[in-house]
């Protein structure tokens, strides 16, 4: 699977940028375990994923856009460190067992 179609995100995925975009949920930056290392940044299909200074770590902390955040999962799937939790619409969280599952369907592992 090539970089563009993991940025892609997964099938029926819309983008944040686009009116009326699919929310299935929003990413929360837990910053105690955020180290700034861009993961996120880069697996983010809607670019909703910035890196800011802070006093935490010398590579700053990631900090996502809510208004473009989609919630596909993709950055909590992705992060090394835990440090992207998921909520749902309703405010409770996900299960991050089940962003694996979808990551590896995803990739075509499944």
């Amino acid at each position: 699977m090539s970089t563009e179609e993991i940025k892609a995100g997964p099938a029926g995925h819309s983008s944040g940028s686009s009116p009326g975009a699919r929310k299935r949920g929003l990413a929360q930056i837990r910053s105690e375990w955020c180290t700034g290392c861009r993961i996120c940044v880069q697996t983010c299909p809607t670019h909703c994923i910035t890196i800011v200074e802070s006093e935490l770590n010398f590579n700053g902390i990631a900090v996502v856009d809510m208004q473009h955040c989609t919630g596909c999962n993709i950055c909590a799937i992705d992060c090394p460190w835990t440090g992207v939790e998921m909520f749902n619409p309703d405010g409770t969280r996900r299960d991050h067992v089940q962003y694996e599952k979808q990551l590896r369907r995803l990739r075509g592992y499944q």
